[in-house]
């Protein structure tokens, strides 16, 4: 068996290159259109990457609970 964490991998890749673009991002503070609109904009951003850690989370989990069922025996039966 190999372990395959190509989808997690690319996971991680695009989450990275998501961060490294948001990171820095100016926070404009006046209540003007064009400031709600970048704000609404990063607020949306920061949604994604915390759904985009979600999910590598789960992929990498996916991968753990098929190796566990591939390494563990089967459970003998006591009838």
């Amino acid at each position: 068996m190999k372990i395959d964490l190509a989808q997690a991998r690319a996971t991680v890749k695009e989450l990275a290159e998501e961060l490294e673009a948001l990171d820095g991002t100016e926070v404009i503070p006046r209540p003007s259109r064009a400031a709600r609109r970048q704000n609404s904009h990063t607020s949306r951003t920061l949604l994604r990457l915390a759904h985009l850690g979600d999910r590598v989370s789960v992929e990498i989990m996916g991968v753990y609970h098929d190796f566990k069922l591939r390494d563990s025996p089967p459970e003998e039966s006591d009838h």
